[in-house]
């Protein structure tokens, strides 16, 4: 019973240990995954759109991360990807998909048109008058 109780503790240890230190970092990146209800998750959070942005601003001032990897990818749904997209733009650091165990940029699906210019007002038609 006693051997019981030490192990117990050592892994109560060991797990509570990695997830102290559970931020999702590799070679400098933000590991993402897709979540349900366009949430996403990394290093044991699940993480709003907000809640995202605001964890990695903090990540690129404590950590020094340089851009963000979404792994599994096919099942993102395409606002997820553009919502990483724009975030890793806003926050000046890569967005990466990981493909293959290589790591590729991640295309926006969405990106954002420029706006056309506003149309010309028609010229007053002058009255034809006598």
């Amino acid at each position: 019973m006693h051997k019981s109780i030490i192990v117990a503790a050592a892994l109560l240890l060991a797990s509570t240990a990695a997830f102290a230190n559970s931020d999702a970092i590799e070679n400098g990146n933000l590991l993402i995954k897709p979540a349900k209800n366009n949430m996403f998750a990394t290093g044991g959070y699940v993480l709003g759109k907000a809640e995202l942005y605001g964890y990695i601003g903090e990540l690129k001032d404590s950590k020094k991360i340089t851009g963000i990897v979404l792994r599994d990818a096919d099942r993102a749904t395409p606002e997820q990807k553009h919502l990483l997209a724009v975030t890793a733009q806003a926050q000046h650091i890569d967005a990466l998909v990981e493909n293959h165990d290589k790591l590729e940029p991640l295309a926006d699906p969405t990106p954002v048109v420029p706006a056309a210019a506003p149309a010309e007002p028609a010229a007053a038609s002058s009255p034809s008058g006598s």
